[in-house]
């Protein structure tokens, strides 16, 4: 039998439902788990999430925000996710009002300024905006 950690259910649930809630894109970081995808990610529910309870997850803290990106550049089309009780604070709606900021101190190749662009691309569609 399942045994579920109290306090956590864990939720197989569709990329396009999922919404980031923290301004900073940390690029480096997010190629880095790109070149080195471990698939059990997809399946460890190590990615938190908090249900709104309208077909929308918040992402809940930093390594789940980059895996998200990982896994949206890859193409996943689901990831198994915590859900936990606690609403995260939606900076990214609420203060920097769905304008990302991309932050990079490395010098990228052309087959990562590739993701990038294609995550840039995934999330415009989404409503989000990277001022330059």
């Amino acid at each position: 039998m399942y045994h579920q950690p109290t306090g956590f259910r864990e939720r197989d649930v569709s990329m396009r439902l999922i919404k980031p809630t923290l301004p900073e894109i940390y690029v480096d970081e997010v190629v880095y788990l790109v070149k080195n995808w471990d698939p059990n990610w997809e399946i460890d529910g190590e990615i938190t999430i908090y249900d709104e309870g309208i077909a929308q997850y918040l992402l809940t803290d930093m390594n789940s925000h980059l895996k998200f990106y990982a896994a949206l550049i890859l193409g996943k089309p689901s990831m198994r996710c915590k859900i936990v009780k606690e609403e995260p604070e939606d900076i990214l709606d609420m203060e920097a009002e769905n304008n990302f900021k991309l932050i990079s101190q490395k010098q990228l190749t052309p087959e990562s300024v590739k993701s990038i662009e294609f995550l840039k691309q995934a999330l415009s569609r989404r409503g989000f905006r990277f001022p330059t």
